[in-house]
């Protein structure tokens, strides 16, 4: 252990997922660890991410478990929002979860360091903090795990006016009347139902063909159904080419090969994607390579430059076997395995092709796994087997029975990925990664037991049916 107040052996820039996930793990496997953080442990996920959107998206929801309250009987008048509550329940939620992160970090004994850090060389960072500088010292390894930020279009700058961000979103003092969202993946579609369910108008404008282009391609075609028939209008395949804002809201101009239009709207939505914060840090200055502003690794999280590691939204690992997912889980298990490798353990490569992936929108999406499209494209010969909620006793209980599970299977062999659309997918695609990570046969995935009534049977309709041996379908 590193005898100098100011000497450890690790530390990590970045209190987000990764850092603390990190600094948890390295600590409870008897390192000295520094954590150096300029906003608030917990980083984006916990303050401006993950969390707080999905109490807002709850809040969303009971608007529209009340507004149809009459198909179950219960009668009910059209249900009337006090956002300033739903901002108050939203921040109760962050700060529950803030109080315990503080008070592990306190226990586990970590040296939090609060202010801006860089990188001076490969075993010292140097933190701004309010009380001066202070240099901290590595013994085994200085860690970057810097996280991300929301971009910005090129052409209009996000405001926290008539421009949002996810930022913004978080902390905006009401719903706009209209709003277009520029962006079809997850974090536009979130905040798209979000918008609807409070009443807005609510115009989603997305550069590819599809709404959720990482989901299978069946999966993407119900969800722009689903979310049409609760009044989200789309326009895909089109570039936005510029906007404009004004007091009275913002025009949005888009482009489709040669016809142009402007929409019109209260408020503009910015997700885009997020990009690594790592600028002004010193990173390429102490030998660590860098790719359009992401941290190049290796498998075991290694920079180029020796001693200095990187984990998180801001890393490229070009040797992986599936692109690097931006999520608070992955940040997680890679805090965790790092920890391990630097107390000495021997750790596996994280599995990237098999994490789940969710959008928390109504009704959710969540996958694991190939698509049956990936699948084709790596020249496997395959087999799918779809079952419907509105077969499911207990999606229909809970209204409606909207959506599916798709299972992807490899002709005679395991099964490769499991797609859910509809209620609570995001409780049920843990199983579902059991699978795909275990390689599992649906012989042998059919031989599981599902409670019933359960939305869970509903995967397991399709391993028995995938099996030969179908119950219902």
């Amino acid at each position: 252990m590193a005898e100098s107040s100011d000497g450890f052996d690790v530390v990590i820039l970045g209190g987000g997922n990764a850092g603390y996930a990190l600094a948890f793990r390295a600590t409870g496997l008897g390192l000295s660890v520094a954590l150096v953080e300029r906003d608030k442990v917990g980083g984006t996920c916990l303050h401006r991410g993950c969390i707080p959107t999905k109490a807002l998206l709850h809040a969303a929801d009971l608007m529209d478990e009340f507004r149809g309250a009459g198909d179950f009987g219960i009668l009910a008048q059209e249900p009337e929002v006090d956002w300033g509550k739903v901002l108050d329940f939203k921040g109760g939620v962050v700060g529950q979860m803030y109080k315990g992160v503080s008070g592990l970090v306190k226990k586990h004994k970590i040296e939090l360091v609060e202010g801006s850090g860089s990188l001076k060389d490969n075993k010292t960072v140097v933190v701004r903090t309010n009380d001066g500088e202070r240099t901290l010292s590595a013994d085994k390894a200085v860690v970057l795990a810097t996280g991300s930020y929301p971009r910005d279009l090129p052409f209009i700058a996000a405001d926290g006016d008539k421009v949002h961000n996810s930022n913004h979103g978080l902390e905006a003092k009401d719903i706009p009347s209209s709003v277009v969202i520029v962006g079809g993946n997850y974090i536009g579609l979130e905040f798209a139902s979000i918008y609807r369910s409070f009443g807005a108008e609510v115009t989603v404008v997305e550069m590819l063909d599809r709404i959720a282009p990482a989901e299978d391609s069946d999966v993407s075609e119900a969800l722009g159904k689903l979310l049409q028939r609760r009044g989200i209008k789309f326009h895909l395949g089109v570039e936005v080419t510029g906007a404009t804002s004004a007091d009275d809201g913002v025009e949005v101009e888009i482009k489709k090969g040669e016809d142009s239009e402007t929409i019109k709207a209260e408020r503009m939505f910015v997700a885009i994607g997020r990009g690594p914060r790592t600028s002004h840090m010193g990173f390429e200055e102490a030998g660590v390579k860098m790719d359009k502003g992401f941290i190049v690794v290796d498998q075991n999280f290694k920079t180029s430059a020796d001693g200095v590691y990187a984990i998180g939204d801001a890393i490229h690992m070009p040797d992986a076997n599936w692109p690097h997912p931006q999520l608070a889980h992955v940040a997680f298990i890679e805090g965790i395995k790092l920890g391990e490798l630097l107390a000495g353990q021997d750790i596996t490569p994280v599995d990237y092709k098999n994490i789940a992936h969710i959008i928390y929108c109504q009704p959710e999406v969540a996958s694991v796994g190939l698509t049956e499209d990936k699948a084709k494209e790596a020249g496997l010969e395959v087999v799918t087997q779809r079952y419907p909620f509105s077969a499911n006793a207990r999606a229909l209980m809970l209204g409606g029975g909207q959506g599916f599970v798709k299972t992807v299977a490899e002709k005679d062999g395991a099964v490769l990925g499991v797609h859910i659309v509809g209620p609570r997918a995001s409780d049920l695609i843990t199983e579902a990664q059991l699978a795909t990570s275990w390689e599992a046969y649906p012989s042998e995935l059919s031989e599981i037991i599902h409670p019933h009534p359960t939305l869970s049977e509903a995967i397991g309709e399709t391993f028995m049916h995938l099996a030969g041996r179908p119950l219902h379908g």
